[in-house]
Formats: structure tokens, sequence, C-alpha cells
């Protein structure tokens, strides 16, 4: 009995191991029927249980089998799905800077536009310089997206937001195992390779860091923190920066080497207050974008509030009028954006507050303004006739008051004298009118006390 149970036991367990489960379901009836009567009914029992199990756990398998089946068919499906949402977005992003950038009529603006596409395919390091806001960051994105490795991915990091202690794990990665509980971690130039790596602010990088930059630059390597050897990058370096990095070399707080290697291109953005012919352009494309948005009606920009764009400083550059635009569109009252919409910060100051430009320059701006005041002595005088009406008419009047006479005092002017000239006589001439109350100078030209004060400072009749 023992043997012919061993002897079919071991085919039982081959029909089992092989899958042949109604092989082995047939061989334990006939084994059932020829030990009838032996005593091996138990054994035969805990066969067949055996087998059973052995049948539900395979179809709970085949069924996880399915399943994954079905899983990594969906993951397949939505991994072509993001493929093409990245075609389709990095496609939409390169349409968007060609927008911006055809925004510009600066002729400095175009030509530093034209050498960022030049340069675009050349993987040599680039060094961007301007202000603050003047928009650095979209001349390193629309150098990328020109480029043969705007498939390969851009990494950005701004260097002075990030702490010295921390800044260089996240340019070279770290080893697991450096501190307790620190897991191994790629840093930004493994991510970029194939890319571009965006270093922003790089003139606030610390000195050990820059030496770390400096030889990755030279190797096309980086090391790990922790780690014992160097890895290859392929990562094209854009850095940018608002301060004068040759007087940081000068000062001992930005080497000198690594500045050289960084500008193999540079290219510096002038500042916004330099290139006003853009104001107009740039407050109309985000004003519409505002409104696309925020869901806003459709809103139009008063011709005062534009020329109050075109007069002021722009301290915080293309930011600064994305911010205020942006404000000005969210508090309009109605569908027409006017001044007292802006922050007051910008409805404080002066026209143009700073350094006036060449008689040249507001030539080529304002078309032959400067022949048209020559050929027709009697424009300026009328123009100023009509300021200082406008300033009367505008000044607050007090209960059971009588607007001012519009008199304007006689203003010696000369068919070739400038506005300035013009200002100065009025305000002088207002001055002695009112027996030099700064008060009433101030509301007879329509001003605030501070706002005269600073009039006459920039006049030179403090």
């Amino acid at each position: 009995m023992s043997d012919f149970f061993h002897k079919n036991f071991i085919l039982f367990c081959e029909h089992v191991a092989a899958g042949r489960h109604a092989e082995a379901r047939a061989m334990l009836k006939a084994v059932r029927r020829g030990t009838a009567g032996h005593g091996g009914e138990p054994s035969l029992k805990a066969l067949s249980g055996l087998l059973d199990s052995v049948e539900e756990r395979e179809a709970e398998l085949a069924d996880l089998v399915a399943e994954l089946a079905a899983l990594r068919r969906l993951q397949e499906k939505r991994e072509n799905l993001l493929r093409r949402e990245n075609t389709d977005l990095r496609a939409g992003l390169r349409k968007g800077l060609q927008q911006a950038v055809a925004l510009t009529a600066n002729p400095a603006m175009r030509a530093v536009f034209r050498q960022a596409e030049r340069i675009a395919a050349a993987p040599v390091p680039v060094l961007i310089t301007g202000e603050t806001g003047t928009g650095k960051g979209l001349l390193a994105r629309h150098i990328h997206y020109s480029g043969p490795r705007a498939g390969g991915t851009l990494i950005s990091l701004n260097c002075a937001a990030i702490p010295a202690s921390l800044l260089e794990s996240e340019l070279f990665g770290i080893e697991k195992g450096v501190a307790s509980g620190v897991s191994a971690r790629m840093g930004h130039f493994e991510s970029a390779s194939g890319g571009t790596l965006f270093l922003d602010e790089i003139g606030d990088m610390p000195l050990e860091s820059q030496a770390k930059i400096l030889k990755a630059l030279e190797n096309d390597s980086i090391t790990r923190i922790g780690g014992r050897k160097a890895m290859p990058v392929d990562a094209r370096l854009i850095s940018a920066t608002h301060r004068n990095l040759e007087e940081a070399c000068a000062q001992g707080r930005f080497r000198q080497d690594l500045f050289y290697r960084l500008q193999v291109i540079r290219l510096h953005i002038p500042p916004l207050r330099e290139r006003r012919e853009d104001i107009a352009a740039l407050a109309a494309h985000f004003l519409q974008t505002s409104i696309t948005r925020y869901g806003l009606p459709a809103l139009v920009l008063a011709p005062e509030s534009l020329r109050l764009l075109e007069f002021y400083a722009w301290p915080g550059n293309v930011r600064e009028l994305e911010h205020e635009v942006e404000r000005a569109a969210l508090l309009a009252a109605g569908t027409l954006i006017r001044p007292e919409d802006f922050s007051p910060g910008l409805l404080s100051v002066n026209p143009a507050p700073h350094t006036p430009p060449p008689v040249s320059a507001a030539v080529k701006t304002n078309g032959e303004l400067a022949g048209r005041l020559k050929a027709h002595p009697d424009l300026l005088r009328s123009i100023t006739r009509r300021i200082a009406a406008y300033a009367i008419d505008s000044l607050p009047l007090e209960a059971g008051t009588t607007p001012p006479a519009r008199i304007v005092p006689p203003i010696a002017t000369q068919a070739g004298g400038s506005l300035r000239e013009t200002e100065l006589a009025l305000v002088r001439q207002t001055l002695k009118d009112c027996a030099g109350n700064k008060t009433h100078t101030a509301k007879r030209l329509g001003l605030t006390r501070e706002g005269l004060r600073k009039k006459l400072k920039r006049l030179g009749l403090t």
C-alpha cells in the first residue's frame, strides 16, 4: 500500500507543479478506487484539499495578473496623454515666449533677443545682467526653448532664496547616509542634464559654492555631497544677476575666474525706464492676461492712465508694471481703468521723476514734437494755458466759494523754449502771485503740498 501510494504521490505532485490540475484530480479518483478499503482515504482527502487550495490560489493569481495588465494598459495610456500634454505645453510656452518677445519695440531689446536666438544652439554659459524685474528669467527661457535643448528639462534655482548650508546639496545632490535619516537625492545639475540649468541671482552665491560651480563647468562633472565618484553631467548653464559682478570681484565677494567662465556670452537687459515705447504694449498684454486669469469683463486703459504709466520711472521694472496693471484691473469700478485705480505710490510721484531724457531721445520717441513747436511758436503757450486752466478747474472748492478766475499769468516763452523752462516759469509766477505761500501755490497748481515740494526740488527752486 505504501509503495503504491508513494509512487502515485510523486506523480500527483508533478501534475500539480506543472499546472495539470485536471490530470491530478483524475489521478486522485483512480487512486481512491485502487486503494478502497486499504485505509488511504484520509491522505487522499488531504491531497484533494491541497489541490483545491492550489487551484484557488492560481485563480486569484490569474485575476491579479489580469488586473496588473489592465493597470499597465491604463498607465501606458496616461503616459501617452502626458507626453502629448507636455508637447502641447512646450509648444504653447514657446508660442507665449515668442509673443512676449514680439511685444518690444525697443532697438536695444530687439538686439538682445536676436543675440539670444543666435547663441541658443551653442551649449556655452550665458550671463544675463539687468535690474530686478526686467525679465531675465524670461530671456533664459527664451534661450532654452529656442535651441536643441528645448526637449530637455529647464531647472531654475534662485541662489539668494536658498540658505548657504543647503545650496550645495540642491546643486550637486547628496549621498545616502551622509547624515542620520538622509536618503540619496539628485541635485539640479543631474536633473538638468540634457537640458538647461538657470541660476538666478548668482551674485549672491557663497564663495565656497562658487568654487564647486567652477569645477563642474571645467570638468563637465559633479560629485554629490558625501560621494567619492564624479558623475558626468551635460547641463547648459545660464546665470543671471542684478549685481555688478565686476565690483564684486574687485571686493573679493565673487571669484574672478568664475566670472570670466560664466560670461562667455553676456546679455544685458535695459531697465523699463529706458524703453518707454514698450510700456503701452506691455500694459495691454498684462491687462488681457488679468482679464483671462480672473474672468473679468473687457477692460480698457483710459488715455490719462496710459500717460501715467508712460511717465512713471518704474524702479521695479516690468514686474512692477505687471502687478500695477493686475491691481488696477481687479479694482476698476467700470470697464475703463482710470488713474485712481492704480496704487497710491504710483499716483504720488510727478511725471518723469528721474532725469529727463535728452531732447534728441524725446524727438525720436515723440516724432517731430520739437520741429512742430519750432514751426508753431504759439503752440507751447497754448499748451501751458490749458495745463494751468485744468489745474485751476480741478481745485477742490469749499462750500460757499466761487471758482477762481481762469487767469493764466503771462509767461515769457521763446519759440524754442523747453517744456521744463515753461514749467519753471509757471511755478515761479504762481509762487509770486501767492506771495510765497506754498499751500496756496500747491492748490493753484493742482498739487499736494508734498507734490509741490518735490517739484520745487526738481526744478531747483528750494
